[in-house]
Order: structure tokens, then C-alpha cells, then sequence
């Protein structure tokens, strides 16, 4: 008689081997695993525990496996900024605390599935953290203020949970977590809280007497019930307005009792309830002797004071207010921009307490640390590739959304009937679930993303319409997927056939196996709007569960912390133009182990441009932030950075223009990168650039100075005085939508920079290609006297500059279209010497941590940031170029300009005057080197001035501004 072999189910495999890769002695995977190490576990396990599962299944697995285990966060990071006078206290302490409470949310994080590393460098994070913070058991009044800075969807709320819990353990009684201005994002950071540092579910508090309740320990109170001792005075359905309705009050924890929590939504009426209950605590002096945590999550949303220092807005004023409550208090701002404090006055302080007491401001006074994100982060890199790069296929670029909803549009707009993007974005979705549920390991919570309005109005009937094309695609799917795979036709399935080519084709199963799982895979998918008004609805709509599969639609409130789970497609229609606000909107940022090969994503060109832009200056940011790091600078030496930095400047039009008619704004160019991106549209204009370029070389011969070629055979001038680069900044004009150009600042800035390395100037004329296939492109000889000059092909893109009303108020190019964006990444490498180039690479080399998501430089000519050259450049660099049209109809036309005749025959004359074959449109990169030295110099410095008109055309395109 034969025995039959028994079959193991795949999750018995993976549980074995996981134990097989677990350290005993922690309980967590161990570091340090290689692939080999997994490949080597599931090859002695496979043997004995035999599966039904294929190879491809098997192979699936291990990658999962190989994934979870390997994940990590680039250490050792740069380090925090600190103030001089912090005393570290921690490391002394640290084998007299016990630290209950973070190995239980440590153990639950594991069981979770986090790898060893990940928990080692969290424990190593919160520990610096904490330090920072403030030790809760010294004694007398003190107050700390710092500021974390993380990623977008990178996995801040378990940071800051662990920090907490740390935190708890170390003698904080009270924690206070703002978590987002929503009832939404308070909920959800809630059931967050609930899980990893209350660990019970205190939904059920409140529920009828009689009910039959299960346990009520969930997270962490599973792993250990002594831990789930924190009193909470608000649940997942009960903000703190509810709670004093209902007459809930606790007393104050006492060092032995457990601690106190609030998790509040940023209301000014709640705030003002949680100060009024602190005042009611407070002692006969008016203080609350404990230590308090104020964690304030999403901290560049309305937490920063953009009014006067003397008349705060009513959210800043307010935590204010709480944190001067208590005699120990510390404040803990975390953000994914560092741009946040931008508007934060360091020497502002402000009346805010009603017996006129002026209460410091937020700054992060005491400590700013970077935090880095692990190694399986998907950021803007990994998703938007490089200016130079083929736009990578999960990017869809939106090319009917506009014509469908304009982007500047009113809470009136009529919405037309859905368009094919958005029709394709939707099938897509459809599609994944089929392909991800043919998957060994993938999430079980899938969402697609829908943001085009921030109108309710507007987001309700987007998602009326998309309910009815779900319908659409469910009906056929269930009436006629099998006819149709037996060779009977139907024009929806068609439709969902060509998505599928198009869009998964390479990524492994064939149509037909995903038409067979269709109707099973869409059957739970279903449309859910999300916005403020739906949000008033409160408890009814938060207990409908939310969908398993769902097509989210909504505007800000997706913006801002609501986490959307397993997010893989998402179509996105905005334009909000500054940092702050364009990073938050990002949800498709974050982890997609398992399914990053079928996330799509529909956006403009023009917003990815932006978003590249926008990684570029947070990474100046984070570097200048190394940099003080290694030169023992201060917060406040950051913060000026920040304030100064050029993005700076449309966040601060964008507040001012409410307010001021005129204002003055001083920005830091060192070390930025600088160029004419919006050239004017004025022939005559052009014409005279072209000449005042002339002008500087021939003014540069005259005045004898060194004429070479670069390493690439460049024409160059050394030694150029800085009197003639500041002639030509003020002869040149480019288009009044262009920040940096505009105005006199720049010339202004060159002339009055004292430093010794800002007199004199290296200025190059760049050339274009000297070949087309086996033809000689003729040169510019009238550009410069004795040397032949080729010409720079770029997209031009003609495109109208309108007020907020909608009158015209002028035309710009676009160099490089929607890109804007003049020069190559490694232009600037390809003016310097080698021997500086060498250097630069060197020591970019040599730096303790490089963005994982960039290729390694190599002194071969690999990749190399241009940021990471501006420290060795002997002196400024002014590259011009001569450029023209390289479409072969000449310069275009933006999509959303009607082509009149007159714009016809405007963009006929641009493009004859560019191929002139004695002249060009000119265009200007800047590059101004930058020290350690630098931070408090007076070179490089700008003032423009922000009045309505510089608003004007600056934020054309913002929607934001109503």
C-alpha cells in the first residue's frame, strides 16, 4: 500500500523558512542576509515540504522572502543639526529604563514582518530622538522644539509610534499627536495609536452595557497586556469635543501610573477645549508640573504661523498655548518638506496666553534630523526618472484632461463625460487586481487614486460618472467574458484587451488567464469619494467599511496623510506649484513590494517636470543640512537656509499675495541651479540677447582676457570681470513667467558680491552637435569674434501667459516644453577641469551616505549629481547657449493655446529668427560655487520683489490661490 506524500501549503514553506532565517536569541530575522542565504534556506526546506506550487510560484516566494529580509534604511545618515548647548543624557540612563513598552511595539513590528535591520536602525533613530527631546525626568521649566524630516508615504506614523512608546518608558506622561485637520486623518492616525501604543481598541469604549465584548487588546496589548495600561482621552470615534460632551474626564497620570494620550485632528476649537481642560489641571501657578510629548504630525499644514509674530494664526497660536502649560514640555514637528518653517521667525516670540504672556514661537529651536528612508522607498527618482532619461512606463502622460477639467477651474465647472485617459486609468485598475490575484504574495487592500478637484462638488460627480463606467466594465466582464474568449465579439471587452497589451503586456500572464479571473478579480471593486463633506458625516460614513478594492476618489483630504492602501493606480490633475504642497499630494510615493511593475500612474508632463524639480531642491536641502552637520551649525543656520533657498520664493508669493501689495524677498543662489528656462516670445527681444551676448564676448577680448576650450572643446573666457557678466544681466530679457531672470536682482546680486573668488568669472559659449548622421551642421560665427559656435537644439513651446481672471497677459517659450529645463544634467561637468572633476567625484565618493535610488559616479564618466560639483568650482560659471528649435515644424505650440492666425504666424517668425543662420535665441545657465564658509556670506544673495505683477505671472498656473 503507497503512503500518499502529504502537500504543504505555500504559507507552511515561507513559515519555515522564515524560522530557519530567524536569530533566536531576538526573535527577528537575522542581519546581514544575503540572497544566497535564502536561496540556500528554501533549498533545504523544498525537499521535505513538498507543494503543489510551479516554479514561477516558488520564484515568487523567494523574492518575497529575499525582500523582507533584505530591506533597509542607508546608515549611517548624516546626522542631526543640534543647538551648541544640548547635553546628552540618554546614554547613561539608558540601562535604568525599562523599556517595556518598545519591545512589545519591537516584537509586534517583527511579527509584522519588518527585517532586523530595519527594527536595529529604528531602535538607533528613536534613541537619537529621544536624546534630543529632552530628558522628561530633569527637573525645573524647560521647553524643547525640533523637527523631523521624512519622505512622503515612508512609513513616518511607525516612527514616530516607536518614539512614543520610548518615550512612555523613559518618564513622558502626556503625549499629544496632532494628526491632520480632518476627522478622517484623525481616525485613521487613531486606529494607528490603538494598535502600537494604547493596544486596545477603544472603539468599543462607549458601547452599550450588556454588549457582549470580545478582548478588547489588539497590537501591542497582544504581545504584552502590561503595556495596554495608557489612558486615552479620545477614541477612534471620539474626538476630544465628543468626549466633554459625554463628560469624560481622567485625572493627570501620576511617575507610576500609566500615561495619557490625546490623538487630536488641527481644529482651533478643539485645541482650545485640550488648553482649557490643561488650565483647569493647571497648579496655583498656573502650570502642569509633567513632562509633555507634542508630536505634530504633517507640521507644514497650518501649524506654521504665516500672520505677524504678534498676531499668530489660531492653530499656532493654540500649541503654543498647550506646550506653555506644562513645565516640561517638548515639541516634535515632522514633515516630508523642510520648506515647513519656512515663515517661522527664530527670534519671534508673540503674545498668544490671554494674560498677555508671548510664548515662543516653533521654531525647531533645539535639533532638525533627516531621516532616511529605506532601501525599498519608491520616491521621485523611482518614479519619474530624470530630465535626460526615457519617462519610465509606469508614467502615463495626461494629454484630454484639460479639455475635460481645467486646471483653474471654479466650484461651478461642468463635468463633461469621463476621458479615454481616465477610462484607461480605471481598466488598468481592473486589470492589476487580475494580475496581482494570480500573484503568490500581493496586498490584499488595493486602491486606485482619482484627485482632479478640489472642488466636493466637482469630486461627488467624477465620482458619479466613474461608479457608472465601473458598472460599464462589470457588466460586460460578467455577461460576456466567457462568449467572448470562445471568439464572440464585444467592444467593452476590447477595450479592456487593448489596455492589457498595452499596459501589462510583458508582465507575464497571458489575456486570456486574466479574462478567466476577471469577473472574480473586479466583483468588490467599487467607487468612494472622499472629501470635507463626506467627511461631516462622521461616524456613519467612518464605520462603512472601507473597500477592499476601491477607486478613491477626492481632492485635499487625499492629500494630506490619508493613507490609501496598496495603491496602484493613480490619475492625478492638479497644479499647486510650491513644494509643500506638491510633495503632500503625492500619495503614489511609498512601499510596493510585490506590485511595483503594474503601478501606473496618469499625470501631466509639465507636473512630473515639476516634481523632478521639486526632488532636486529638497535634495540641496538635505545636503546642506549634511554639511552643517560635519561644521557644527545650528538650527538656525538651517532655517536661514531654508528661508533663502529659491524655492522659498513661490511659497511666500503665494502667502503674501493675500495680504501685501509689494514685498521684498532675499533668496541664497549659491550652490542652486540657475537658468533661463522661459525665454521671451518677442522677436526683437531675442534679437537684442543675441547681441548683448555679442556685446560680452567682444568686451571680453577687448579687456584681455584668457580665451580657451574646455575639456569638450567649448569656447571659454577666464578671468572674465564681473562688471561684463553683470552688463549682459542687464541687457538680457527673458519671459516675464521666469522667477530667477526677471527684474534686476541678478545683475544687482553679480556687481555687489565682495567676495574674492566673485570678482572675476569663467564664462562659456556651449556648443550643440557639430553632425547630423554623416552631415556637417554649419556654425555661428557672429556669436563669437575668431570661433565657431554650433547651435543647441531644444523644444520650444509657445504658451500664453493669463491672469487669474483669465485675460492675456502675454506669451513665454518653454525650453525643453513642459520640462522647462535648458541644460543637459552633466553640462556643468563638461566645462570644468579634469583635475576638478576628479576632485568632485572624489569626494562625492567619499560622502558617508548617496541616494540609493542614483546610479554610483565613477571617474570613468558615470553618473555624478550636478549638486555635488558646485563645492569646487573656483569661481562663478555663466554658460551660454545659442539656441534653436529642434522640432522639425519649428517651435510649437502649447496643447491648450488655440492656434490662431496670429499665433501662427507669431510662432512662424520665432522659428525663422532662431534658424537665422547669423544668430539664435540666447539662453543663460548660472552656476554659483558654494562653501561651508558661505551659509552667512553676503555673495550670492538676490532680492526680488514680489509685487502683483511678479505674482501674477509667477503663479499663473497655480490653482491654489482662492
Amino acid at each position: 500500500m503507497t503512503i500518499p506524500t502529504m502537500v504543504f501549503p505555500l504559507s507552511a514553506l515561507e513559515g519555515a523558512v522564515f524560522g530557519y532565517l530567524t536569530d533566536p536569541a531576538t526573535g527577528e530575522t537575522r542581519t546581514g542576509l544575503k540572497e544566497q542565504d535564502v536561496r540556500a534556506a528554501f533549498t533545504a526546506f523544498t525537499p521535505i515540504m513538498r507543494t503543489d506550487a510551479s516554479d514561477d510560484e516558488l520564484e515568487q516566494l523567494i523574492r518575497h522572502v529575499l525582500a523582507a529580509v533584505s530591506a533597509d534604511i542607508p546608515g549611517p545618515g548624516p546626522g542631526p543639526v543640534t543647538k551648541k548647548d544640548h547635553e546628552p543624557w540618554l546614554k547613561d540612563l539608558k540601562s535604568e529604563i525599562n523599556w517595556r513598552r518598545w519591545r512589545a511595539y519591537r516584537k509586534m513590528l517583527s511579527k509584522q514582518g519588518r527585517s532586523g535591520r530595519v527594527l536595529d536602525r529604528l531602535d538607533k533613530f528613536t534613541d537619537d530622538v529621544l536624546d534630543l527631546a529632552g530628558n522628561p525626568q530633569k527637573p525645573g521649566r524647560w521647553n524643547r522644539r525640533g523637527l523631523i524630516i521624512g519622505d512622503v508615504q515612508s512609513g513616518k506614523t511607525q516612527n514616530y509610534l516607536a518614539l512614543i512608546n520610548k518615550a512612555a518608558d523613559a518618564g513622558y506622561r502626556l503625549i499629544i499627536i496632532l494628526s491632520g485637520n480632518t476627522e478622517y486623518l484623525r481616525r485613521q492616525t487613531h486606529e494607528r495609536v490603538d494598535e502600537g501604543f494604547i493596544g486596545r481598541d477603544t472603539r468599543r469604549v462607549g458601547m452599550p452595557k450588556g454588549a457582549v465584548l470580545k478582548d478588547l487588546h489588539i497590537g501591542v496589548g497582544k504581545i504584552d497586556q502590561e503595556v495596554a495600561n495608557a489612558t486615552s482621552l479620545t477614541t477612534v470615534l471620539m474626538d476630544y469635543l465628543q468626549a466633554t460632551k459625554n463628560g469624560i474626564d481622567v485625572p493627570l497620570p501620576s511617575s507610576s501610573s500609566g500615561p495619557l494620550v490625546f490623538v487630536l485632528k488641527k481644529n482651533k476649537f478643539v485645541l482650545d477645549a485640550v488648553n482649557g481642560w490643561a488650565r483647569g489641571k493647571a497648579d496655583s501657578h498656573g502650570s502642569i508640573d509633567l513632562p509633555v510629548l507634542l508630536l505634530d504630525d504633517e507640521s507644514d499644514y497650518a501649524s506654521v504661523n504665516t500672520n505677524e509674530a504678534e498676531d499668530p494664526t489660531a492653530i499656532n497660536g493654540s500649541i503654543r498655548k498647550i506646550l506653555s502649560s506644562f513645565t516640561r514640555s517638548s515639541y516634535v514637528a515632522i514633515t516630508a518638506t523642510p520648506f515647513a518653517n519656512i515663515f517661522i521667525d527664530y527670534e519671534a516670540s508673540g503674545i498668544v496666553q490671554d494674560d498677555g504672556e508671548a510664548v515662543d514661537d516653533l521654531f525647531p529651536e533645539d535639533y532638525i534630523y533627516p531621516l532616511e528612508a529605506p532601501s525599498n522607498y519608491v520616491g521621485i527618482r523611482a518614479t519619474f526618472g530624470t530630465d535626460e532619461e526615457d519617462r519610465p512606463h509606469s508614467v502615463q502622460y495626461l494629454t484630454d484632461a484639460q479639455q475635460w477639467i481645467p486646471v483653474k477651474h471654479r466650484k461651478s465647472q461642468v463635468v463633461g463625460p469621463l476621458p479615454e485617459s481616465l477610462k484607461e486609468a480605471a481598466r488598468s485598475f481592473l486589470l492589476a487586481n487580475a494580475i496581482l490575484d494570480g500573484r503568490v504574495k500581493s496586498p490584499t487592500k488595493r486602491s486606485m487614486l482619482v484627485n482632479v478637484s478640489r472642488f466636493t462638488n466637482v469630486q461627488d460627480t467624477v465620482g458619479d460618472l466613474l461608479t457608472e463606467e465601473l458598472y460599464r466594465y462589470k457588466s460586460a466582464i460578467e455577461l460576456h467574458a466567457l462568449t467572448y474568449s470562445a471568439g464572440k465579439s464585444n467592444a467593452v471587452l476590447d477595450e479592456l484587451k487593448s489596455t492589457f497589451e498595452k499596459q501589462f503586456g510583458s508582465t507575464g500572464p497571458s489575456w486570456a488567464s486574466i479574462l478567466a479571473e476577471l469577473h472574480k478579480s473586479v466583483a468588490d471593486v467599487r467607487v468612494k469619494v472622499y472629501n470635507s463633506s463626506v467627511d461631516k458625516a462622521e461616524d456613519e460614513d467612518y464605520r462603512e467599511e472601507v473597500p477592499t478594492r476601491q477607486i478613491a476618489v477626492g481632492g485635499d483630504l487625499l492629500s494630506r496623510g490619508l493613507t490609501l492602501d496598496g495603491l496602484v493606480v493613480s490619475y492625478f490633475h492638479r497644479s499647486v506649484g510650491a513644494a509643500d504642497t506638491m510633495m503632500q499630494m503625492a500619495r503614489w510615493f511609498g512601499y510596493r513590494d510585490g506590485f511595483q511593475d503594474v503601478c501606473r500612474l496618469w499625470i501631466s508632463e509639465k507636473t512630473a517636470a515639476d516634481y523632478r524639480f521639486v526632488g532636486a531642491a529638497i535634495q540641496e536641502l538635505r545636503d546642506d543640512l549634511a554639511h552643517m552637520h560635519r561644521n557644527n551649525m545650528t538650527p538656525r543656520d538651517f532655517g536661514l537656509a531654508v528661508q533663502q533657498h529659491p524655492e522659498s520664493l513661490l511659497i511666500t508669493a503665494r502667502n503674501k499675495m493675500k495680504h501685501t501689495v509689494q514685498y521684498e524677498k532675499e533668496v541664497n543662489l549659491l550652490g542652486r541651479n540657475l537658468e533661463t528656462r522661459k525665454l521671451s516670445a518677442n522677436p526683437a527681444v531675442q534679437a537684442d540677447n543675441f547681441a548683448a551676448a555679442q556685446e560680452l564676448a567682444a568686451a571680453a577680448l577687448a579687456s584681455g582676457c584668457t580665451t580657451d576650450e574646455s575639456a569638450r572643446g567649448y569656447t571659454r573666457f577666464r578671468n572674465v570681470p564681473k562688471g561684463l557678466v553683470a552688463d549682459l544681466l542687464h541687457s538680457y530679457k527673458a519671459a516675464d513667467d521666469d522667477i530667477f531672470f526677471t527684474g534686476s536682482g541678478l545683475e544687482r546680486m553679480v556687481r555687489a558680491s565682495p567676495g574674492e573668488q566673485f570678482q572675476t568669472w569663467d564664462v562659456t559659449f556651449m556648443n550643440g552637435p557639430k553632425k547630423k548622421g554623416d552631415s556637417e551642421l554649419p556654425s555661428l560665427a557672429e556669436l563669437v569674434p575668431g570661433k565657431s559656435v554650433f547651435k543647441v537644439g531644444r523644444a520650444l513651446m509657445l504658451r500664453h501667459l493669463t491672469a487669474k481672471d483669465g485675460t492675456l497677459t502675454g506669451s513665454s517659450l518653454w525650453v525643453s516644453g513642459k520640462k522647462t529645463r535648458l541644460a543637459g544634467s552633466d553640462d556643468l561637468r563638461k566645462v570644468l577641469d579634469p583635475e576638478v572633476e576628479a576632485e568632485a567625484i572624489a569626494a562625492y565618493l567619499d560622502q558617508p551616505t548617496v541616494e540609493t535610488s542614483e546610479p554610483t559616479a565613477s571617474a570613468q564618466g558615470g553618473f555624478l549629481p550636478e549638486r555635488a560639483l558646485y563645492r569646487y568650482l573656483r569661481c562663478p560659471q555663466l554658460m551660454v547657449y545659442a539656441v534653436e528649435p529642434s522640432h522639425d515644424d519649428g517651435v510649437q505650440p502649447d496643447e491648450n493655446l488655440t492656434v490662431t492666425r496670429e499665433i501662427s504666424e507669431l510662432m512662424s517668425e520665432l522659428t525663422v529668427a532662431a534658424r537665422d543662420p547669423k544668430a539664435a535665441f540666447t539662453a543663460l545657465k548660472i552656476a554659483l560655487p558654494t562653501s561651508d564658509s558661505d551659509y552667512n556670506s553676503k555673495n550670492g544673495r538676490v532680492k526680488y520683489v514680489l509685487n502683483k505683477v511678479a505674482q501674477r505671472y509667477w503663479m499663473a498656473d497655480y490653482e491654489e490661490l482662492s
